[in-house]
């Protein structure tokens, strides 16, 4: 009786193991399903984010190339006002999408950079193209490598000075 005793405790014990190993790896298998299911979707909705703030850099630059209408006008530098910023509010829409901090922060930066002073951004000096053409490549250049799923441009900072502590 102890042998058999002994081989109906193996054997309970070898079905206890067993049974927990297999739940095991099915918890591990469906956590890491999920985890990549949710990575896919932070990829897609930032690839998403980053081709809509192209298309919205280059809605900057025609609007800005239309000209900056002066005070003198002011009921059309109104409306060139309130059309701008409905671009940069879906600019800004556009960077909440994006679960890098790092590129919330330039698109944010931009944003407020263009809102704060148009006048400034559109200004042109000698040989020195607007700051907002600059502002615009800059967005792209980000928006690529998140595309291109590659690691975010360091060098991005020294062009948005004051967008993310050195």
């Amino acid at each position: 009786m102890q042998a058999e005793t002994l081989a109906g405790l193996m054997g309970l014990a070898g079905a206890v193991v067993g049974a927990a190993v297999s739940t095991g790896a099915v918890v591990w298998q469906q956590r890491k399903t999920a985890h990549e299911a949710e990575r896919t979707y932070l990829l897609g909705l930032s690839e998403t984010a980053a081709n809509e703030v192209i298309r919205l850099t280059y809605a900057i630059e025609d609007h800005f190339a239309e000209g900056v209408p002066t005070t003198r006008m002011p009921e059309t530098r109104q409306q060139w006002i309130v059309d701008l910023r409905m671009i940069l509010r879906d600019l800004e829409s556009q960077a909440l999408r994006f679960p890098d901090p790092k590129v919330q922060r330039v698109v944010l930066w931009g944003h407020a950079e263009i809102i704060r002073d148009p006048d400034g951004v559109a200004e042109e000096e000698e040989w020195v193209a607007p700051r907002y053409g600059d502002i615009c490549h800059h967005f792209r250049a980000v928006m690529g490598t998140v595309i291109r799923r590659e690691p975010f441009p360091n060098g991005i900072w020294a062009a948005f000075p004051g967008a993310w502590p050195p």
